[in-house]
């Protein structure tokens, strides 16, 4: 007479100490398919070159680069992963030049659809297009990269950068009458800004 315990494996195997039981009582069990464990709450997150939470402010780019006229009253606003501020430089009397930086920097952000980088998220913001149509920069060599976004339309020069977590916006106009927004004069009096505002804008 047959005298070993009959085993029925038709159920899936669900819990690990069923499985020794049955090892034991000398039935061969199925191997049961093991899936990875996500990782991606414990994966180490990229570093953010700009930090949301110590970004430079309008008085501390003035105090950098003195040749600036004294900045209005910043436009600072933040949440947990997005940080903007609008530094608008003029003279007291008005009469320009009137220099406009602004500066998104986001942070590292998880949501339904998965781990999204600062620097994914700033790269999203700086292709959006625009309704005028964008011009590439290529004399600046800053950041990763540059363009003109409104290719001279509006009242300014308006220079546009990528830099890692942070897209920035450079503003220039003469205040003159003349001035022109599709010169290169004023395109290069825009460069020379951009390239001292993003100096200072550096972390330390």
């Amino acid at each position: 007479m047959n005298t070993k315990p009959h085993c029925t494996l038709d159920r899936p195997v669900v819990v690990l100490a069923t499985a020794a039981m049955v090892l034991v009582g000398g039935c061969s069990v199925p191997t049961v398919q093991q899936y990875p464990t996500s990782t991606s709450s414990s994966a180490p997150r990229p570093t953010l070159k700009y930090s949301l939470d110590a970004f430079t402010t309008c008085v501390e780019i003035q105090q950098k680069v003195p040749d600036l006229p004294l900045p209005l009253a910043p436009q600072v606003s933040k949440s947990a992963t997005r940080f903007v501020s609008t530094c608008e430089f003029t003279t007291s009397t008005g009469t320009g030049p009137y220099i406009t930086f602004q500066a998104q920097a986001f942070g590292n952000e998880e949501d339904s659809v998965g781990f999204h980088s600062g620097a994914e998220l700033a790269k999203t913001a700086f292709g959006a297009p625009s309704s005028s149509g964008t011009e590439k920069e290529t004399k600046i060599n800053l950041g990763s990269e540059a363009r003109w976004p409104d290719r001279g339309v509006g009242v300014g020069c308006k220079l546009e950068v990528l830099d890692e977590n942070a897209v920035m916006m450079f503003t220039y106009s003469s205040g003159k009458k003349d001035n022109d927004a599709r010169s290169e004069q004023c395109r290069e009096s825009a460069r020379e800004v951009t390239r001292k505002i993003f100096a200072a804008v550096q972390p330390g």
